[in-house]
């Protein structure tokens, strides 16, 4: 009961904050139909502790890497590093970043975890479980593209590629200790 009672608080968290939010309301439609992935009857050994941990991981992780990507891949195509010495040297860089953190954290947890435990349990399914994995954030990335362009796919192709380094590093670790 008590779980029941923390999963619906967050959910009435994150939907408060998306309903606030300027976000167009298909997004906000698409958001919060995800967070309600949590909902569903699962049993508790799909949300094990390695899992979660390994999913938030991914997504700070993923958040760090889509960051930099931001601030450094229109420098290094432009091929003028005149203008984003400028940037660093103003001081705008730092709070930039941390905006592009902050709401790259959000969306990974809000939206990215979500589908990513939702790419688990569908591809568990399949005999290709990678690329089933591949094709659920893929499509999902798909769904953000008519207002933020091509990021969002390049977030949840992120997302994936370091949930999958994860999972491999763990999936090792674990047959280790079993020999």
């Amino acid at each position: 009961m008590k779980h029941l009672l923390f999963k619906i608080a967050v959910f009435s968290l994150f939907s408060f904050l998306i309903m606030v939010s300027e976000t167009p309301s298909y997004l906000k439609i698409i958001f919060i139909s995800v967070m309600l992935f949590f909902f569903l009857p699962f049993r508790y050994e799909f949300f094990t502790k390695e899992r979660m941990w390994r999913k938030f991981i991914a997504a700070v992780s993923g958040t760090i890497i889509f960051t930099m990507l931001v601030l450094f891949v229109p420098v290094l195509l432009s091929g003028d590093l005149t203008n984003f010495n400028t940037f660093i040297e103003s001081g705008d860089s730092l709070g930039y970043s941390l905006l592009v953190f902050s709401i790259t954290l959000f969306y990974f947890l809000i939206y990215g975890l979500p589908v990513s435990l939702l790419s688990d349990w569908l591809a568990a399914r399949y005999p290709h479980r990678m690329v089933a994995a591949g094709f659920v954030h893929f499509g999902f990335g798909m769904l953000l593209i008519r207002e933020l362009w091509i990021l969002p796919v390049i977030s949840a192709m992120i997302f994936w590629v370091i949930d999958e380094l994860l999972r491999r590093r763990t999936a090792k670790e674990v047959a280790e200790v079993n020999i």
